[in-house]
């Protein structure tokens, strides 16, 4: 684990990481609410799995590797789009919201990671 040293590194670890804040939904107990954070960590995860094979893949000459990347970014997408309909029988109009947000912060993270 990167240990803190100064403001610059406290800057760092906020930009390149994702921020999940769990929906507004009203859940019926610590249950649910847990429930749903869990879905949308598999989702944010799963997201920026595949956006890493999917650069990695673009790099790699290696056509084993680009098997391998392929299979994996499948699994990823898989894992998404599951905890993805599970989120959305909640409430499927908070899902957008929180997609939205997902992508905004992948976007700003994959920015830093490629500066």
């Amino acid at each position: 684990m990167k240990k803190v040293k100064d403001n610059k590194d406290v800057m760092d670890i906020k930009e390149s990481s994702i921020s999940l804040h769990p929906l507004d939904i009203k859940c019926k107990s610590e249950e649910d609410k847990k429930a749903l954070l869990e879905l949308q960590l598999t989702m944010a995860t799963s997201s920026i799995n595949h956006e890493y094979a999917r650069m990695e893949f673009e790099e790699t000459l290696s056509s084993e590797r680009k098997d391998e990347l392929l299979e994996f970014m499948h699994d990823c997408r898989a894992q998404y789009f599951e905890a993805r309909k599970d989120l959305a029988s909640y409430d499927p109009y908070a899902i957008v919201e929180f997609e939205k947000s997902l992508i905004q912060q992948k976007q700003m993270m994959l920015a830093h990671y490629n500066a």
